[in-house]
């Protein structure tokens, strides 16, 4: 059994459909919407193509013009590109990210695993880096083999207890310093970290195309060619701190 594994799509298409198509099963921890320009048809292809998918903070805000509760250097990025998604979605597509289910516990084999965003103790916000002390807490919580989370957009695996911990990166805006899209694969009990090319240029031509400011659409651009907010865009914001999402 091959299982893809994805996170944080961020409405990035050209990046969601270049991932490689030689699994048996797809799962998404979550982060379909937000920061990116095609949506709508993402939304479309996981509700066609994923096996089990969570809700993340961003579907989650989106489903119900809700704050995501970002970090403060990318507040304005989150609430200008929910209003352009919900202005693009339909009610169904809204009612899809709302029905979205905050955890996902599922057997294969007899590997148990517990799906999630964030943390299973706080499912869609909790920023829980690899080396944060709470990992061994957040395990604790649950009765699962492997756990597999988000969020981070930055891709590590690890065993606390008896528990392995696995966080693909994200798909659509990584933030490893590289413009590659990130995913993990699981495959009859072995963990690989993956990473690949895809069109970055038709991703950018698509923000271009976006009804937001050439600022923000810079503050974009330069996440997804180098992980992080250009200077100048932090600088803007007083409280800015961390990378958060």
């Amino acid at each position: 059994m091959k299982i893809a594994i994805i996170s944080d799509v961020h409405a990035n298409l050209a990046a969601l459909k270049a991932l490689p198509r030689d699994y048996d099963r797809l799962w998404c921890v979550g982060d379909l919407v937000d920061y990116g320009p095609r949506p709508l048809e993402v939304i479309r292809e996981i509700r066609k193509e994923a096996d089990v998918s969570v809700s993340g903070n961003h579907d989650y805000a989106v489903g119900n013009d809700a704050d995501p509760q970002c970090s403060a250097p990318f507040r304005r990025l989150a609430a200008e590109t929910l209003r352009y998604t919900r202005r693009l979605c339909s009610e169904e597509e809204l009612a899809f990210l709302r029905s979205l289910p905050r955890h996902h516990e599922v057997t294969v084999g007899s590997t148990r695993f517990y799906l999630v965003h964030a943390t299973p103790t706080d499912p869609l916000f909790a920023y829980c880096p690899s080396d944060s002390d709470r990992w061994s807490r957040e395990v604790g919580a649950i009765r699962a083999d492997v756990l597999i989370v988000g969020h981070t957009h930055t891709p590590f695996w690890q065993t606390v207890g008896s528990t392995t911990i696995i966080n693909p990166g994200s798909l659509g805006q990584p933030k490893t310093g590289c413009p590659l899209a990130c995913y993990a694969v699981w495959e009859d009990g072995k963990i690989s970290l993956r990473e690949y090319e895809y069109p970055l240029e038709e991703t950018i031509r698509d923000i271009r195309a976006m009804p937001l400011s050439p600022q923000d659409q810079d503050a974009l651009i330069c996440v997804l060619r180098t992980g992080a907010l250009p200077d100048i865009h932090v600088a803007t914001d007083p409280g800015a701190k961390g990378n958060q999402k």
